[in-house]
């Protein structure tokens, strides 16, 4: 009998602890560390911060779906690991009281967070879309300014896809309730890079930005940003940017506070250095996936940190783990890019696909066909932890709900 225990409740974490159901033995146990109580899909965090996330279809609550699928919940936080005694150190999220968890086999999916480069005045000022509660507070605060009838600015620093959707939701939702009286919002989407997407093919940064542009999104490339006060941003070349709302979407990390925690391997972002068959490189007991792991390549490279990534090495460990605890080796996780789908707006996405060797080679397609693909990502996470029977029953609840009360 294995007790194994999961930390973070994200793509993941919540994905692992679904698959290790049909993977372990009765004896086994599995044990969900997550502070949240509910499990929300990183990619669409961007619509919760514009209100425009149907949380009654479209969440998961934990308790229940653990009841259902094998594995508790525990309501709480990680904050240290001893590796000798093989427990962790959890704080309850309710009651704040500490606590010590055993453990067998450690695994660990807490996800990443926005990268502000230490810039000044980033964390006092700028609201950052790392989890589903800062989602919330982005949200309350852009309703009352939706509600304030006159124009109001917002910054958004990072033209990434995060960046890219939640410029292309405000504008929407802006839009849609200009006929209400409702506040005209100019939106800057502001990116250090000469392109936004930088880490996709040009063709299909270049289809993206002339949407946004259509959209009348200021998309201002090559811009640095130096500080940040109160009232806007100051960039490298002494420009301001005055806004009423600023969002922080740069760059990734994992947590500041996993870097040192059990003595691990960390890499410059906080990232839990592990072997190709996602062990840590210091522990064969502790494994890592997913954003807040560096996992090498054959070829020397490491998994980006996309949300396919995360859900792949999660189905693979799933059944490498299942596969040891039944005597047989760890098998390498290799990481085949099926390329990337970013939406601007409800019915206008870009992907590429057919990856190759080349940034280029890749194939870029648009339009509202590709913005069903988009949508069909998210059903397909669904059903990994749901089944197909649910997924059907929530298109469908969906559909009636669009009909009968319909959003934004």
């Amino acid at each position: 009998m294995s007790r194994i225990v999961i930390v973070g409740g994200g793509a993941a974490g919540i994905e692992l602890s679904t698959l290790l159901n049909k993977t372990t033995t009765k004896e086994d146990s599995v044990i969900l560390v997550e502070p949240e109580t509910h499990h929300f899909w990183k990619p669409r965090l961007h619509e919760i911060a514009a209100g425009t996330f149907d949380s009654d279809l479209d969440t998961v609550c934990y308790f229940t779906h653990g009841a259902r699928h094998g594995y508790q919940h525990y309501q709480a936080s990680m904050t240290d690991i001893n590796r000798d005694n093989k427990t962790i150190s959890v704080c309850g999220s309710a009651d704040n009281i500490n606590y010590e968890l055993d453990y067998d086999y450690l695994i660990i999916a807490i996800g990443a967070v926005s990268n502000d480069f230490n810039t000044p005045g980033a964390q006092d000022h700028c609201i950052f879309l790392d989890s589903a509660n800062q989602a919330r507070q982005a949200w309350h605060q852009m309703s009352f300014v939706l509600r304030a009838g006159d124009a109001r600015t917002v910054n958004i620093v990072g033209a990434g896809a995060t960046g890219v959707e939640l410029a292309a939701e405000l504008e929407r939702v802006s839009r849609k309730l200009q006929r209400y009286n409702g506040t005209q919002l100019t939106i800057n989407l502001i990116e250090a890079a000469d392109r936004v997407l930088p880490n996709s093919p040009e063709k299909m940064s270049r289809k993206v930005q002339q949407q946004l542009e259509k959209n009348n999104i200021n998309v201002l490339l090559q811009t640095r940003i130096s500080e940040v006060t109160n009232k806007g941003m100051i960039t490298s070349d002494d420009r301001t940017l005055d806004a009423d709302v600023q969002f922080w979407a740069a760059g990734i990390k994992a947590p500041d506070w996993l870097n040192g925690i059990g003595g691990l391997a960390y890499n410059r972002i906080n990232q839990i250095e592990v072997n190709m068959n996602l062990t840590t490189t210091v522990d064969d007991c502790i494994f890592a996936l997913g954003d807040c792991a560096a996992i090498p390549q054959p070829d020397g490279s490491f998994v980006p940190p996309k949300a396919q990534a995360a859900n792949r090495a999660a189905e693979h460990l799933a059944k490498s783990l299942g596969g040891f605890l039944h005597g047989k080796p760890l098998t390498d996780f290799i990481f085949k890019d099926g390329g990337m789908v970013v939406a601007v707006g409800h019915y206008f996405a870009v992907g590429s696909f057919a990856p190759g060797s080349k940034m280029e080679s890749k194939f870029v397609l648009h339009g509202l066909l590709i913005r069903r693909v988009y949508d069909t990502i998210f059903r397909l996470h669904q059903k990994t932890i749901s089944g197909m029977f649910t997924v059907s029953r929530l298109m469908l609840s969906k559909r009636l709900k669009a009909i009968f009360k319909p959003n934004i």
